[in-house]
């Protein structure tokens, strides 16, 4: 079905500028092919549900983008601890581990430095992650929250949807085949 909307009723989902109006219509059309709605209030569910799993996924996307975010972050904060010798100060590391967490990204050497030093202590690329992850762990828990109540709201539309649909049957029964 086309982004028109012959009817107010049903308006056009606000997309980020990012995202694509195509994928978004794939989505509702595949909601569509599901659920079958068969009258306006049917296909408002159907907008609804598709609008509101389109925002889980959206949320689902951004708590990666967080912990990415802050992981060249985490990575100089774990290298101004392991760096440190005994009697060293942190600001005595800090333009060691801000140069090497940087070039991490980018220099395969550093990758590989980085790599040594955190297997002295035990420790893999996993580290920088948890550290990622405690730091946006604010956050994250808001989007754990939206997630939620995303969630939430989508399995009352699907059976406010289903409600419908039965009572749609039913009364399409009732009507018999001649109305």
């Amino acid at each position: 079905m086309p982004r028109t909307n012959e009817l107010t009723l049903l308006p056009k989902l606000p997309l980020l500028i990012t995202e694509s109006a195509d994928e978004f219509d794939a989505l509702r059309d595949a909601f569509e092919q599901e659920i079958k709605p068969r009258g306006i209030i049917e296909r408002i569910y159907v907008l609804d549900i598709s609008a509101i799993v389109w925002e889980i996924l959206r949320m689902r996307r951004c708590k990666v983008v967080i912990i990415n975010l802050a992981l060249r972050s985490a990575l100089q904060s774990l290298l101004k601890q392991l760096l440190r010798q005994p009697g060293q100060y942190e600001y005595d590391v800090e333009d060691e581990a801000q140069t090497l967490a940087q070039s991490w990204f980018t220099v395969q050497e550093a990758k590989k430095q980085v790599s040594e030093i955190l297997s002295r202590f035990d420790l893999d690329e996993s580290a920088i992650e948890a550290e990622a992850i405690r730091k946006s762990s604010a956050d994250l828990e808001l989007l754990d929250r939206m997630l939620a109540s995303l969630e939430t709201r989508r399995n009352k539309a699907w059976l406010r949807c289903r409600i419908s649909g039965q009572l749609g049957a039913a009364t399409a029964g009732e009507r018999g085949p001649h109305h």
